[in-house]
């Protein structure tokens, strides 16, 4: 039976708490997928997956050190030589019919390429980000991946515009898990102060300090709101950085910090809120925390970039201009105050999130695409057989 193979990123443990975004799509897809296995630096047992499904990259941590957020500090050919070699031997029963599903890591594909071809396997590279894009040229040009796979229209539409030279790509979408996700059973009192969650990584390309900005002009005003933020500036409960340790100073007093969560108690606090908030300051992919939002029936005021409009294109929120305070401020406010609103937009994020980003959609879609460039692959041996033979 052909496997495939998921290779997570250097920084992205196997971990349903000190985990992304990868390790969240790759656990929701692989937990109902048998002949899959999921490579990773490091992993617990947080996702509930067979160990003998799991294996951990000795080598792949510090690998980091070399190329820490893409600055190539060695020559490329000593950098590919050294990931050929550790991930190489994760691979030792890489065979015929397999396929190796990198997540997000050029260079990776760069180094397996050659084992690839020679094992006779597909090689399957899934953009989370802009990868594709930001990386050198010259390193996306040394290999062809079977698929490049993409979690937006967004980053499809990059990568086909700055690398016009990719043959078969597919977009994949994310999901979010019903089973922790979902709205709350309890109507909210009509006298309680409308919740606005920012639930994210505490970085300055997430918008916290926009969203405390307009925060502080929605307090200015006299607007009934108040937000909670959730979230650490690293996957896990990581310690607070100058950046985070400013924001917490300068928040208003319509702000409460709280600590960072995973899994139920992540779902419980959605479902505390009225108002999700996503303000990112960067061109977001898509958005998996909108998704989760979506899940819990949660109106979302996010920012009209990247994949956020593609995963909004079915309703359920407002789009402000990246950066804005001002607009921010004034669609946070009439969410506030518009009950009849919130709970339009509320249905229509909750039946987007149903007809596109359950993981049985998720997944469904995944073994399309598997066997879809399986056919291919059977057709194109097959025609070069005729070749040869005629």
């Amino acid at each position: 039976m052909a496997r495939v193979f998921h290779l997570l990123t250097e920084s992205e443990p196997f971990s349903e708490y000190h985990g992304g975004a990868i390790s969240r799509w790759t656990a929701n897809v692989v937990r109902f997928e048998e002949d899959t296995i999921v490579l990773a630096p490091a992993a617990d047992d947080s996702w509930s997956i067979d160990s003998s499904r799991v294996r951990i990259v000795e080598g792949l941590s510090a690998y980091k050190r070399f190329n820490k957020g893409g600055g190539y500090r060695l020559p490329w050919a000593i950098l590919t030589s050294i990931l050929s070699r550790i991930l190489g031997r994760a691979l030792h029963d890489l065979q015929a019919g397999d396929t190796v599903w990198i997540h997000n890591r050029p260079d990776f594909a760069l180094a397996l390429e050659p084992l690839v071809r020679r094992r006779g396997a597909r090689l399957f590279l899934h953009l989370h980000n802009s990868h594709l894009v930001e990386w050198s040229e010259r390193v996306t040009r040394a290999f062809a991946a079977d698929c490049y796979v993409f979690v937006s229209r967004f980053l499809q539409d990059e990568a086909l515009i700055n690398r016009f030279y990719l043959k078969r790509t597919e977009v994949l979408y994310n999901g979010a898990d019903h089973r922790i996700f979902y709205p709350n059973s309890i109507p909210r009192s009509p006298e309680d102060v409308p919740v606005v969650l920012f639930a994210s990584r505490l970085v300055p390309e997430k918008g916290l300090h926009v969203f405390l900005e307009a925060m502080e002009l929605l307090q200015k005003r006299k607007v009934r709101i108040r937000g909670v933020v959730v979230g650490g500036a690293g996957f896990g409960d990581s310690s607070p950085t100058a950046y985070v340790t400013e924001m917490q100073r300068r928040a208003p007093s319509n702000i409460k910090f709280e600590s960072y969560c995973s899994g139920s108690a992540l779902g419980d606090r959605f479902r505390s809120a009225d108002i999700f908030c996503l303000p990112s300051c960067w061109q977001e992919p898509l958005g998996m925390a909108a998704l989760e939002a979506m899940a819990c029936a949660l109106p979302i005021v996010a920012t009209n970039s990247g994949g956020l409009p593609e995963t909004l294109s079915c309703g359920g929120g407002i789009l402000v201009a990246r950066e804005s305070v001002p607009e921010l401020a004034a669609a946070l406010g009439v969410l506030a105050t518009d009950t009849d609103l919130r709970i339009r937009l509320a249905k229509e994020a909750y039946d987007s999130f149903q007809a596109n980003y359950t993981w049985d959609t998720v997944r469904a879609n995944y073994r399309k695409i598997l066997l879809s460039t399986a056919d291919e692959s059977v057709k194109s041996e097959s025609s070069a057989e005729g070749v040869v033979s005629s």
